[in-house]
């Protein structure tokens, strides 16, 4: 918020540069992001007028201007291309000094004598425009100290004010706490009017809790027009566009009260009277913002016809205030903050009303901020208040008062302050103190709605009595060990064995838009949690998988010309059951590029669904898991149709992994050999770990057996696997070769594999292992319908040749 340092000394005096009191704020709680000056050291610089413009003789482009200082008529030569007579501009004369400190001289300029300047806003320091005359308001007297008449010596400092401290979102409320901290006086702005007739049918509030009142005043005989050069400069120096004098006033009171207002004009309003209600189904509004919005069921400004302002956000064009309005409705109202957020949220617009209202505003606030506009717009735009209405609905309760004992409050904060001491303090907060020294009944003034127990009281004396009082010292803390639950020994193992194979960690918000998650959807919609006020498209859902986030850090990667990019994630996704959100525990990686970098002493090997594979095993393994099955894929659209497996431990889904299908990689853009896979880590934490035990290496040598075996192509090799690792002494097991040709029969390959039969206690006979091997043939003929194409055998500790 910026605050204007001429506009706060008229409420509370003090002498401190800007930069001091940045200080003092900044003690009080309130950080300043910046402090921008307005003015230099500008002399003997008065307000002109232009009489006349004539062509110079001897430059095209240059003019002499006859000048009217107020008293005396001055010929200038002037090189601005805007200058035209009737103007109203600062005059540097003879002798005075102009922001850089050039000092104004006679002059004679191509034959022509110039007894001064007109200057630009950067002369006068109030800017870097240097492309023509500054010109003032035709209003304006003439012969006036120019730092004067635009507030020169001003500055503006930005203030961060925390959102419990709504209070402090103006020029008053600032202005009190400067005055507590160097205990002074704080004033009033004058907001003296006459007492108007009450007028029943004024105003009608039909929603007592979304609006707890309604101040509403007429007026008329008002004359819209531009508004006084002090207070345009006061509004835009603050960041606010002026329009017209009655619109700027009620900008005007919000930054120096911090209540929002609306002026209406009376004669667009059905019947001349509003109600407060809630918009019926249909109903839109066309906005001062030029935007027509539909209104939903939330609380409306409404004539006898239609809604003509969303309450505590925005007003509507068609009752808005323009040049030909002579009479009005001054609205200055309390609305629930609740009600404000979400309307603000549901139509998306924010305004500086809407961000006072939502964080709270006072509801004694609404009468003395109406009377301080209706004041101002008596006094600028002139008129008469003809009627006014106090509506009001269900009062906000009445702030309690909070015990605060001042031996606590010492505990708190680490260093003595005596009770009186305490109870001063918190009076020049406006505090109401009662009670004995021992113990303090504080009541909250009526704009302090965070004050609300006794450590908020220990803040407030701390505020006050400098932060730099609270001693520092290192406190000790006893740190109990604890057990690492299995979830986080699975996301610490995770992580340590996917960083050896060259993987990444991300860290992602959490959050997916519903456009990501319908290009790598695992669930049904009915299984997703979405936001009910989402703070952008991309955040629409709580992530109900982590594939989509890592796939946009894919993305961001291959824009930037990263390669062989690997990334891993571990984090909660969001699912719903029965009614229920659920917050399982997954891990998801991608990788793409090579297997290998590149290297002089080799080619690089693009990546495969083997690397894959063996990333999941790898895992499993560091999980001290058996029994992982890879089992044909679930079929994701995302997913190569022929490149995508499911993984089943103890027979349930776990997860997937595979390769990204092309058409979505290409529609990514991003390269051709993505491969990805995604766990449910809260289920696989439910599993215990097998214990590890010491195995010795073999005493006796192995057997092995070279098998061509002729399948049905749709058999999974993992099934035939699992089915020959089930029989006696089968140590190892390796498929080493694919075929098919026309010889075989259609839809069937042959596939060689090499089985190691080992006895631990001794070494098997050839005997012994054809009768195991008869047996194992047997089994796969009757599982698979498989045929045998080949047999092989050497009994030796090495692998044997096909036979």
């Amino acid at each position: 918020m910026k605050i204007s340092l001429l506009w706060l000394k008229e409420f509370v005096d003090f002498d401190l540069s800007p930069e001091e009191l940045a200080a003092l704020l900044r003690r009080q709680g309130f950080d300043v992001a910046s402090i921008t000056r307005f003015g230099g050291d500008v002399q003997n610089v008065v307000t002109a007028k232009v009489e006349s413009v004539q062509k110079h003789p001897n430059a095209d482009r240059l003019s002499l201007c006859k000048v009217f200082d107020g008293k005396n008529r001055l010929d200038v030569v002037c090189g601005a291309p805007n200058v035209a007579a009737g103007q109203t501009v600062p005059l540097a004369r003879v002798g005075a000094r102009v922001a850089g400190g050039l000092e104004i001289k006679r002059a004679v300029i191509r034959g022509q004598e110039s007894h001064g300047m007109l200057c630009s806003a950067r002369e006068l320091g109030l800017g870097d425009d240097h492309g023509g005359i500054l010109i003032l308001p035709e209003d304006v007297p003439l012969g006036k100290d120019a730092a004067a008449v635009l507030a020169m010596g001003d500055a503006v400092l930005d203030v961060e004010v925390t959102p419990n401290r709504p209070d402090a979102l103006s020029h008053w409320g600032l202005a009190r706490e400067i005055a507590a901290a160097l205990k002074k006086k704080v004033r009033l702005p004058e907001m003296r009017i006459s007492k108007a007739k009450r007028d029943p049918s004024l105003v009608k509030i039909e929603e007592t809790t979304l609006c707890t009142r309604y101040v509403g005043r007429a007026l008329e005989g008002v004359k819209v027009s531009p508004s006084p050069l002090w207070m345009k400069l006061r509004l835009e120096r603050c960041g606010i566009r002026s329009i017209n004098n009655v619109v700027d006033i009620t900008n005007y009171v919000l930054l120096e009260m911090g209540h929002p207002l609306h002026a209406f004009d009376r004669d667009k309003l059905k019947e001349g009277r509003v109600v407060v209600r809630r918009a019926a189904e249909g109903e839109t509004l066309l906005c001062l913002d030029g935007v027509t919005r539909s209104l939903g069921n939330h609380l409306v400004i409404a004539d006898a016809a239609a809604p003509t302002a969303l309450a505590g956000v925005i007003g509507g064009e068609p009752t808005a205030v323009h040049t030909g309005t002579g009479r009005l409705l001054l609205e200055s109202a309390h609305f629930q903050a609740a009600a404000v957020r979400r309307a603000r949220m549901a139509l998306a617009v924010s305004t500086e009303s809407s961000y006072r209202f939502e964080r709270g505003t006072d509801w004694d606030m609404a009468d003395l901020a109406s009377r301080r506009a209706a004041h101002l717009i008596l006094q600028i735009a002139g008129g008469t208040l003809l009627a006014e209405l106090d509506a009001r609905g269900k009062k906000p309760p009445e702030k309690k008062a909070v015990k605060a004992r001042p031996a606590r409050i010492n505990l708190l904060l680490g260093f003595p302050i005596a009770p009186a001491e305490i109870k001063k303090t918190l009076e020049r907060l406006g505090f109401v103190v009662k009670g004995s020294p021992a113990r303090f009944s504080v009541l909250p003034p009526m704009h302090r709605h965070d004050v609300k127990e006794e450590a908020d009281v220990a803040e407030e004396i701390a505020r006050m009595t400098s932060y730099d009082k609270v001693p520092t010292r290192i406190r000790t803390a006893p740190q109990t060990p604890h057990d690492p639950s299995r979830e986080n020994s699975l996301v610490r193992l995770s992580g340590d064995f996917l960083a050896a194979q060259g993987f990444w960690e991300a860290k992602n918000y959490g959050l997916l838009s519903r456009a990501a998650w319908e290009k790598c959807r695992t669930l049904p919609d009915e299984a997703t949690v979405e936001l009910a006020n989402p703070m952008s498209l991309s955040g629409e859902l709580l992530a109900p998988a982590l594939l989509p986030l890592l796939i946009g850090n894919l993305q961001t990667n291959a824009r930037r010309g990263n390669k062989n990019v690997r990334l891993f994630e571990c984090a909660r996704t969001f699912r719903q059951a029965d009614g229920k959100i659920l917050e399982p525990l997954c891990l998801a990686w991608v990788a793409e590029g090579d297997a290998q970098a590149p290297h002089w002493t080799h080619r690089p090997r693009p990546l495969d669904i083997w690397d894959a594979k063996a990333w999941a095993k790898g895992l499993f393994s560091a999980w001290g898991l058996d029994g992982i099955e890879f089992r044909p894929g679930p079929g994701h659209p995302f997913l190569h149709p022929a490149e995508n497996l499911s993984i089943h431990l103890g027979g349930v889904n776990v997860g997937y992994l595979g390769k990204l299908h092309p058409r979505r990689a290409e529609e990514w853009e991003l390269p051709q050999n993505v491969y990805a896979a995604e766990l449910d880590l809260s289920f696989v934490a439910a599993k215990q770990p097998k214990t590890s035990k010491f195995a010795g290496l073999p005493k006796h040598p192995a057997v092995f057996r070279d098998f061509s075996v002729v399948f049905p192509e749709k058999t999974p090799w993992t099934a035939i696997a699992d089915r020959l690792a089930r029989h006696t002494f089968v140590d190892e097991i390796e498929l080493f070769d694919v075929f098919k040709d026309a010889t075989l029969p259609t839809g069937h390959h042959s596939l060689a594999f090499r089985i190691a039969f080992r006895d631990p206690e001794r070494t098997l006979t050839d005997a012994e292992v054809g009768e195991i091997q008869k047996s194992l043939l047997a089994d796969v003929q009757s599982a698979f319908g498989a045929s045998l194409r080949l047999v092989g055998a050497k009994n030796t500790s090495s692998p044997g040749e096909n036979m």
